[in-house]
């Protein structure tokens, strides 16, 4: 890689990388959200674990908060007079040849490098944290690299010919289970060894402690309430029966997307969930919530919204065919169009 090219690269993967270095002692940066057990003893871990410089690997799914877990630690580490780095970098944006400049840094002068100086991660964080996110990512020459630098704690930058001794604590996530990375050739087995080693926070997926979901909910929309400026909304509970029965393969970060745009969508101080959330089971279950609850509701109302839900799947099914629709369905296909017609469905939806 050209000189130029490389540091133009760099340039790009700086912007990635993020750095918190301000002293904010004893405190809890991210807040754990929910009433779970899971919940409850990763709060004492976080706590527990804020008391030592120990390596740590937290193990868990996409999105379900292991960088937070890693900065609240950190944060809650940090004593008065304080100022330690954190410093974090995901693997997954990286190119594996970039990766051993970003970590060690390099020296003006070396083949191939430009001329210049830069600090590596291990060397601006001294004294601090490294979070390496998806460390599976990793090819097995720069896991062996990663290895021999958890073993020694020193550094050397590219192009450098001085080792520095580096004290910081180290962070590494993964998104599944070490023993079945090992097996899908995606962690050496040395490199495993290591992470035996560390002290070990596994953060279940979100559908495993769906107790979590409502309070989540709730501190979502309060939270951007608050930001653009409007009141508390209503979230009832057929709002939250219908979240808590997805299964969030990206856990929270989608939970908080769609609340997001839920709170977007709603009027008259009620929380709105998105159309593509609302569907013929849905209704039902409000229907039926709402009987059970002694609630009003609107029969006709309720009954049109379940019905146009299976009408527009099963245009979906036969490729906006009205005529196969409606024979699956048992109407003619004037009884079809007059009730896309009475149901606003799109127009666009009822062409052949």
């Amino acid at each position: 890689m050209k000189a130029s090219i490389f540091l133009k690269r760099h340039i790009e993967i700086e912007k990635k990388i993020k750095q918190t270095d301000e002293n904010k002692s004893g405190t809890m940066d991210y807040p754990i959200i929910g009433k779970s057990r899971a919940v409850e003893q990763l709060i004492k871990q976080i706590n527990s674990l804020a008391k030592t410089r120990k390596d740590i690997v937290i193990i868990g799914e996409a999105g379900v908060g292991k960088g937070a877990v890693a900065k609240n630690i950190s944060s809650l580490g940090q004593h008065d007079g304080d100022h330690k780095p954190f410093m974090s970098i995901n693997l997954s944006v990286l190119d594996d040849k970039e990766l051993e400049a970003v970590l060690f840094g390099y020296d003006k002068g070396g083949e191939g490098l430009p001329y210049s100086t830069k600090r590596g991660l291990f060397e601006i964080a001294n004294g601090g944290t490294v979070l390496i996110e998806e460390i599976e990512e990793a090819s097995f020459r720069n896991q062996m690299k990663i290895l021999t630098f958890m073993n020694e704690r020193t550094a050397r930058r590219l192009g450098g010919s001085r080792s520095e001794s580096i004290d910081i604590r180290l962070v590494v996530t993964v998104k599944e289970d070490l023993k079945n990375l090992v097996e899908k050739r995606k962690l050496m087995e040395d490199f495993y060894s290591k992470l035996a080693d560390f002290e070990r926070i596994v953060i279940p997926p979100l559908r495993e402690r769906p107790e979590d979901i409502p309070l989540l909910v709730k501190h979502f929309a309060n939270e951007l309430c608050n930001e653009i400026g409007v009141g508390e909304l209503i979230i009832d509970i057929n709002a939250i029966d219908v979240l808590v029965r997805q299964t969030w393969k990206e856990n929270i970060r989608e939970l908080k997307a769609v609340v997001d745009k839920s709170v977007l969508f709603s009027n008259s101080g009620r929380f709105m969930l998105p159309p593509e959330l609302v569907d013929e089971k849905t209704e039902v279950v409000k229907m039926i919530n709402n009987i059970t609850n002694g609630q009003d509701f609107i029969l006709d109302k309720s009954l049109d919204a379940i019905e146009k839900g299976i009408i527009e799947r099963s245009l979906q099914k036969f490729g906006f065919n009205q005529s196969k629709a409606a024979g699956f369905l048992g109407m003619t296909e004037q009884t079809l169009r007059y009730k896309l017609k009475r149901l606003n469905i799109a127009s666009a939806r009822t062409r052949v």
